[in-house]
C-alpha cells in the first residue's frame, strides 16, 4: 500500500505540467459533444492543475529541503526519470523544489481564475475550440517550463509558452479595425503606432526570438563544458571532486559572464525588458483574458523565473564574487532602468490596456532589480533581494489579473478602449469599481496591500545593497511616485467625474451601463480579496515565512544568508516608500478625481513639459528607431530582391524550365512518325554509328 502511495506522489508534480495539456486535447474532443463539455473540460483541467500544484507543500518537507534529500528533484512518471535524448546522456524530468513549488501555485491558481473569468468574457466569439485548446496548452508549458529539471526540456516549454502567446494575441486574425491595438493614423516619427492582431502576434514572436536565441547560445555553451543540461548535476559539479569545472574553464577562456548575459537576454525577451519590450504593449490587441494570462500569470514571469534559477548557480561557482557582478550588475541596471521607462509611458497613455501593459514591463522591471541587487549586496543578503522579487512576482499576479479582468469588462461594456470615453462609471458598477481600486491601490504601493509590502522589500534590498544598487533604488522611487500616479489617474478617469460623451450616447441607444455578469466578477472579486489577505498576513508572518523557505533552497548553493526582514530595520526604506506612495496617488487624486488640478495646463506651461509628455507618449521614440532601422530597411531590401532577381531571373528560369522542356518534347515528337521502316533505318543508322566509334577509339 505505501509503495503504491508512494509512486502517486511521485507521479502528481508530472500531472501539474500534463493535465492542462491534456485538458486542451480533450476539450477539442469535448466540443463534438458541444460547448458546455468543452468549457468545463478546459476549466476544470485549470482547477485540477491548481488543487495537485498545492498539494506539493503537503508531500514535500521543505523546512528540510536539500538537492539530494526526499524532495523530488529527479524524476518523471512513477519515481523514475525517463530516457530522453540517449546519445547526450540526457534524461526528463521534473524538478520540485520550494521555488518551482511556489511559483506552481501562483501559476496556477491565477490560471483557473483566468480560464473560469473566460466562460463569460468570451462567450459568443468564435472559434473557442481553439481559444480554450491554446489557453490550457499555454499553461502546461509555462508549468513545464517552471518544473523542468534542465535546460533544454525548459526551452522546450519556453518555447511552447512563445507558440501560444503568437497565437493568441493574434486571436481575432481576421484583423477587423475594432480589434487593433493603438490608435488608427497616430504616427511617431512617420512609423505608425497603431497594429492589427497579427501583426502585433508576429512583432512578439519575432522580438522575442531575438531573447530565445540569446538564451539557446548561452546553455549550449554551458553544455559544452559541462556535458549536460540537468541543474542538479550541474550544481553537484560545483561541489564534488572536480570542484568548479565547467564553471571554471568557462572563466578560464572568458565565456563565463557572456554566457550568463545570453541566457539573460532570453529573460530580457520573454519578459519584455529592455531593450526588447516593445512587443508587450501591442500584444493588447489579443483578447483581455489572454492579456491577463501572459501578464500575471505566465510569458513575462518566465524571464523572472530564469533568472532566479541560474542565479544562485552562478554565485554556487565562484567564492569570488567579482567574477559574477557584471551579471547581476546587468539584471539590476536593465530592471531598474526599464522600471522607470514603463512607468513613464503608463502616467500619458489613454489607452486602458497600453498603460496596463506598461505598468507589467515596470513591475517585471521591479523583480528583476530585487534579483539583481541581491547578487549586489554588500552586506552578503542574497535571500532578501531573492525573496523580494518572488514575493513581487506573487503579489503582481493577483493585482494585474484583477486589474485585466476589469478592464475587460470595462471596456466591453462601455465599447471602447480608451479611458477618457468612460468616466463617472463608479455608481452604475460598485462591484468592479471597488475590485479595481484596491488591486490598483496595490500596484500603486499603499499600505497595506500586498503591492506595498513586495514592492517596498525590493527597494529595501536595493538600499541595504549599497553602492551603485543606491542608484537604482533612486530610479526604483521615481518609477513608484509615477505608478502611483498614473494608478489613480486610471481609476479617476474611468469611475468618477462626469460620464463621458461615449457613454451618454449609449445610453441615449438603450445600452445602459451595467455590471460584468457573475462568472466574469467572481475571479476579480476573489483577487481583491487575496491582495487585502495577503498585504495583512505579509508582515505578520508570510514574508518571513517565504523568505525562510528561499532561504533553505539557497543554502544548497552554499549560500548563507538568513532571511531577515523586519519593520523597525527597514522602516526608513518602507517610509519613504510610503510616502512617495501617498504624494503619487495623491497628485493622481487631485487632478483626476477632484480635477482641482489642471494636467493638461501643467504640460502647455513650458516647452520643457511640452517636450516631455511628447517624448513619453511617442514611447521614448524606440519603437519608430526599431522600425526605421530593421523593419523597414528589411522590407525594402526584400522588395528590391523581388522586383531585380526574383522576377528579372528566377521567375524566367523558373518558367523557361518548363517552355525548355515543352520545346525538347515537341522536336522528339516529331520523329515518332509510328511507321516500322522509319524505325528499322534509324536503328540501322545507329548501328553503324556505334561499330565506326568502337573501330575508332578501341585503342583508348
Amino acid at each position: 500500500m505505501s509503495s503504491v502511495l508512494g509512486s502517486c506522489t511521485d507521479l502528481i508534480p508530472n500531472l501539474i505540467w500534463i493535465v492542462p495539456i491534456a485538458g486542451g486535447a480533450l476539450s477539442v474532443l469535448g466540443a463534438r459533444a458541444g460547448g458546455l463539455v468543452r468549457n468545463a473540460i478546459a476549466v476544470g483541467s485549470g482547477l485540477v492543475t491548481a488543487l495537485l500544484a498545492t498539494s506539493l507543500f503537503f508531500i514535500s518537507d521543505f523546512s528540510n529541503y536539500t538537492l539530494t534529500g526526499k524532495i523530488y528533484d529527479d524524476f518523471t512518471l512513477c519515481g523514475s526519470q525517463a530516457t530522453w535524448i540517449q546519445a547526450l546522456g540526457l534524461n526528463a524530468g521534473v524538478l520540485v523544489d520550494p521555488l518551482t513549488a511556489v511559483l506552481a501555485v501562483t501559476i496556477s491558481w491565477v490560471s483557473f481564475l483566468i480560464l473560469f473569468y473566460s466562460l463569460g468574457y468570451m462567450k459568443g466569439e468564435k472559434n473557442l475550440t481553439r481559444y480554450y485548446f491554446l489557453m490550457t496548452f499555454f499553461i502546461g508549458n509555462m508549468l513545464l517550463l517552471v518544473m523542468s529539471d534542465n535546460f533544454l526540456q525548459l526551452f522546450l516549454g519556453w518555447e511552447g509558452v512563445g507558440y501560444c502567446s503568437y497565437a493568441l494575441i493574434g486571436f481575432w486574425h481576421t484583423d477587423e479595425s475594432k480589434y487593433w491595438v493603438g490608435t488608427l493614423g497616430e504616427k511617431t516619427a512617420g512609423v505608425p503606432e497603431s497594429y492589427s492582431p497579427s501583426q502585433a502576434g508576429l512583432k512578439a514572436f519575432i522580438m522575442t526570438r531575438a531573447g530565445d536565441i540569446a538564451f539557446l547560445v548561452g546553455i549550449l555553451m554551458i553544455f559544452a563544458y559541462s556535458g549536460t543540461f540537468n541543474f542538479v548535476q550541474l550544481s553537484k559539479d560545483l561541489t564534488g571532486p572536480a570542484s568548479g569545472d565547467w564553471a571554471k574553464s568557462l572563466s578560464s577562456v572568458g565565456l563565463f559572464v557572456p554566457s550568463a548575459i545570453l541566457i539573460f537576454g532570453g529573460a530580457i525577451g520573454k519578459s519584455a525588458q529592455f531593450p526588447l519590450q516593445e512587443w508587450l504593449p501591442d500584444a493588447m490587441a489579443g483578447p483581455t483574458s489572454v492579456s491577463a494570462l501572459i501578464h500575471a500569470a505566465t510569458m513575462v514571469n518566465a524571464g523572472v523565473f530564469l533568472v532566479g534559477t541560474v542565479g544562485p548557480l552562478y554565485v554556487q561557482a565562484f567564492n569570488n564574487l567579482q567574477i559574477v557582478y557584471p551579471f547581476f550588475l546587468t539584471v539590476a541596471a536593465i530592471g531598474a532602468f526599464t522600471a522607470l521607462l514603463a512607468a513613464s509611458q503608463a502616467m500619458v497613455l489613454d489607452e486602458l490596456k497600453k498603460v496596463l501593459a506598461y505598468s507589467t514591463i515596470s513591475q517585471i522591471g521591479y523583480m528583476m532589480l530585487g534579483l539583481g541587487v541581491a547578487g549586489l549586496s554588500t552586506t552578503g543578503n542574497f535571500s532578501y533581494g531573492f525573496t523580494a522579487g518572488f514575493f513581487h512576482l506573487i503579489s503582481q499576479a493577483l493585482f494585474k489579473a484583477g486589474l485585466f479582468m476589469c478592464a475587460g469588462w470595462l471596456i466591453h461594456v462601455t465599447e471602447s478602449k480608451y479611458m477618457s470615453e468612460m468616466g463617472g462609471l463608479g455608481r452604475h458598477m460598485k462591484i468592479t469599481f471597488v475590485s479595481m481600486l484596491i488591486v490598483a491601490l496595490s500596484l500603486a504601493g499603499i499600505f497595506p496591500l500586498s503591492g506595498f509590502w513586495s514592492k517596498e522589500s525590493i527597494l529595501a534590498a536595493a538600499l541595504q545593497a549599497g553602492g551603485i544598487s543606491l542608484v537604482f533604488y533612486g530610479l526604483g522611487i521615481v518609477a513608484a511616485l509615477m505608478t502611483a500616479f498614473y494608478s489613480m489617474r486610471l481609476i479617476g478617469l474611468i469611475f468618477t467625474g462626469a460620464k463621458s460623451k461615449n457613454v451618454q450616447d449609449l445610453e441615449q441607444k438603450g445600452e445602459h451601463i451595467h455590471e460584468a455578469p457573475l462568472t466574469m466578477w467572481i475571479p476579480y472579486v476573489l483577487l481583491a480579496i487575496a491582495t487585502v489577505v495577503l498585504g495583512i498576513v505579509a508582515p505578520l508572518f508570510l514574508q518571513q515565512r517565504l523568505g525562510s523557505l528561499f532561504s533553505n533552497y539557497l543554502a544548497n548553493f552554499s549560500i548563507t544568508s538568513p532571511y531577515s526582514f523586519s519593520i523597525p530595520n527597514d522602516i526608513i526604506a518602507l517610509s519613504v516608500g510610503l510616502v512617495v506612495a501617498v504624494l503619487g496617488v495623491a497628485i493622481g487624486y487631485f487632478a483626476y478625481v477632484r480635477r482641482s488640478i489642471s494636467p493638461a495646463a501643467i504640460i502647455a506651461s513650458s516647452p520643457l513639459t511640452i517636450g516631455a509628455y511628447q517624448f513619453f507618449r511617442h514611447r521614448w521614440y524606440i519603437n519608430a528607431f526599431y522600425y526605421k532601422v530593421f523593419v523597414y530597411p528589411i522590407i525594402e531590401g526584400s522588395n528590391w530582391l523581388f522586383t531585380n532577381f526574383e522576377e528579372k531571373v528566377i521567375d524566367p528560369i523558373n518558367m523557361g524550365a518548363p517552355e525548355l522542356g515543352s520545346d525538347v518534347s515537341s522536336l522528339l515528337r516529331k520523329i515518332q512518325t509510328g511507321i516500322e521502316e522509319e524505325y528499322v533505318f534509324a536503328f540501322g543508322i545507329g548501328i553503324v554509328m556505334l561499330i565506326v566509334l568502337l573501330v575508332l577509339f578501341a585503342h583508348i
